[in-house]
């Protein structure tokens, strides 16, 4: 993954970020089926497509946390208001 591609992940909101986690595991299955059956030239692409995924599923975690902390700070702000 360049380092382009990983600052468009990082502007990705979180549907996005779920569609693209599903279609690089969906990549990896179709990978190591073809690993498995001696079509595959290049095994390091499986590495590296593991490598996505796992930033991806970070920029997803991130994000998630960062809604759920400025939901709470909303939600306790109001009650302060009170």
């Amino acid at each position: 993954m360049k380092k382009t591609e990983f600052v468009e992940i990082k502007k990705m909101d979180i549907p996005a970020l779920k569609e693209k986690a599903k279609k690089i595991k969906e990549e990896i299955a179709g990978l190591i089926i073809d690993k498995n059956m001696n079509k595959m030239p290049n095994l390091k692409l499986i590495k590296s497509k593991r490598n996505e995924l796992a930033k991806t599923l970070t920029v997803w975690q991130q994000k998630r946390l960062l809604q759920e902390l400025e939901q709470q700070e909303e939600k306790n702000e109001e009650e302060r208001i009170k």
